[in-house]
């Protein structure tokens, strides 16, 4: 009885290794390189908290303005960015600041005029940029396309 229950566990941990490394051409996802599907948009966004945001994206690199808060005149332009569309009028774009060590994920919505961001912001942790995070929704308008 041990030595049967010894082989069936070895038949089915042999299947099962077997089953995840086999490839079929029914199952091959191929992603490609990521786009710059927002080039030619212009837009502003509010977040919940007040703080709002004028944004260009242009030949795969976007820039932004902080137009309202206390950061406002700051902000940062040819940042190289990459997207995809996710749904119909949805896109999920992301971008790495390397100078101020950010790292962005944020999906538009412009079907709702929606945004939602996820930020890692100064994630070197220095004294004077302490690391935090944002996870905040917005309201888009002045979208051009």
């Amino acid at each position: 009885m041990k030595k049967a229950l010894i082989t069936f566990i070895s038949i089915i941990t042999f299947s099962l290794g077997f089953s995840q490394t086999k490839t079929t051409d029914t199952n091959k996802f191929e992603f490609g390189e990521a786009e710059h599907l927002l080039d030619g948009y212009s837009l502003n966004f509010q977040y919940q908290d007040g703080k709002a945001i004028h944004m260009e994206f242009y030949n795969g690199k976007a820039k932004y303005e902080w137009i309202v808060g206390p950061g406002k005149g700051n902000g940062n332009q040819d940042i190289p960015y990459r997207s995809h569309q996710i749904a119909e009028n949805i896109y999920i774009v992301n971008w790495h600041e390397t100078g101020i060590k950010d790292y962005l994920t944020i999906v538009f919505d412009f079907e709702r005029m929606v945004v939602h961001s996820s930020i890692i912001v100064g994630y070197e942790n220095k004294p004077e940029r302490t690391l935090k995070t944002v996870f905040q929704r917005g309201i888009i308008d002045h979208l051009k396309k």
